[in-house]
């Protein structure tokens, strides 16, 4: 692996090219979800990032990734101690340290800084020929705080964690998540019917009028009730304290909230048939793999997301989905469903989980997988 400031070199353990190839009959050969839940999700309408109007075929040279066999990725970019999953990619047969063989450049940026304070142009990387064949490759929770500006990018594409619908490029762009930070695989094998609550959520409560606000709504914080359904919430971080200080009435329940928070603990409410998965100040939520890492159902809040690895998963099979406007309706829906359906769903999210997510190499291939079926026009 490059990096600008140093070199990491070497191809390690070799995984079969098969096993890449495996990964779409095996997800070909799950049974098919026939579901009697419908939801409507209406999607805010937002200012996207200007990216360049760019596809496959206008800004992409095909020429050098003839096949499986030449489809090889150099990663480079800016050196910094933590970079989560893309780690494992130096696991992988499908890196390079040769820039001449390279099919794709993967960009990756840094976690630590704002480009508010440093704002680095793409083009003082050592391959960058105007973007082509790149991938800037991003995990913030907004595009701002860690991508080059939308005008700098050129003909590369971006594989992100916080990408909206109204700034994606179908075909071009790929949707990732954000890694877990605690999972619970032994309560995998618990049927949903015999988990200890129905519906849970531990985590931050967003004050103010930045995104994320949502869940000091009287319709979020009213899905608890103490019995089988948990939303134990905290106000108590550094963007909140400040709010608090200026406006002390945005921390009205504050107190309340921090009573329950501190009753449950994380891992008791992994213990649930479904887990709520809501925006944060980005519209992706690191809940969602700790969800599926428990065998559990999510129920994704947001507004004009683009869900993960698209063209892997079948996201509607797994997980089900209300925009921040309809909170007030996933107790009813989701009562409604019936045990064979949750079943249903628990075993394709269990499927998800374990194929395409569940440790750093599993994901990375994931990756090198989004990549190939995205170059192949199939993703």
């Amino acid at each position: 692996l490059h990096y600008l400031g140093g070199t990491k070199d070497g191809i390690l353990a070799d995984i079969s090219t098969q096993r890449l190839l495996r990964t779409s009959s095996r997800s070909a050969r799950e049974p098919k979800i026939t579901s009697s839940f419908r939801y409507h999700s209406v999607a805010k309408h937002r200012s996207p990032n200007d990216f360049p109007d760019c596809n496959m075929d206008t800004c992409f040279n095909t020429s050098r990734c003839a096949s499986i066999k030449d489809f090889r990725i150099l990663v480079y970019g800016w050196l910094y101690k933590s970079f989560f999953y893309l780690r494992a990619l130096r696991s992988l047969p499908w890196t390079t340290a040769n820039a001449s063989e390279a099919c794709i450049f993967l960009v990756t940026m840094p976690l630590d800084f704002s480009l508010l304070a440093f704002n680095p142009h793409p083009n003082i990387l050592p391959h960058w020929n105007d973007g082509l064949n790149h991938v800037i490759v991003s995990l913030s929770s907004t595009w701002i705080e860690t991508g080059p500006r939308a005008e700098t990018i050129g003909k590369a594409s971006i594989m992100a964690s916080s990408l909206h619908i109204t700034e994606y490029r179908r075909g071009f762009d790929i949707s990732i998540p954000l890694p877990g930070k605690v999972k619970s695989p032994h309560l995998q094998t618990l049927r949903p019917w015999e988990r200890r609550y129905f519906l849970t959520f531990k985590g931050n409560r967003y004050l103010g009028k930045r995104e994320g606000n949502f869940q000091s709504n009287p319709q979020f914080r009213s899905l608890h009730n103490g019995n089988d359904t948990i939303v134990a919430l905290t106000c108590g971080h550094e963007t909140n304290d400040k709010i608090r200080c200026w406006h002390p009435e945005e921390g009205a329940g504050c107190d309340e909230d921090e009573v329950i928070y501190q009753r449950y603990s994380f891992q008791d409410l992994m213990n649930t048939t479904f887990g709520l998965a809501p925006a944060g100040r980005s519209p992706y939520s690191y809940r969602l793999i700790e969800i599926l890492s428990a065998g559990a159902i999510p129920i994704l809040i947001a507004d004009d997301y683009v869900k993960p690895l698209g063209g892997l998963i079948q996201w509607d099979r797994c997980l089900l989905e209300f925009s921040t406007s309809r909170v007030e309706s996933i107790l009813p829906m989701i009562r409604a469903i019936g045990i064979a359906e949750m079943q249903r769903r628990q075993r394709y999210c269990l499927f998800v989980y374990n194929q395409y997510l569940k440790d750093d190499v599993t994901f990375a291939t994931s990756l090198i997988h989004a990549l190939y079926l995205r170059f192949n026009g199939a993703l």
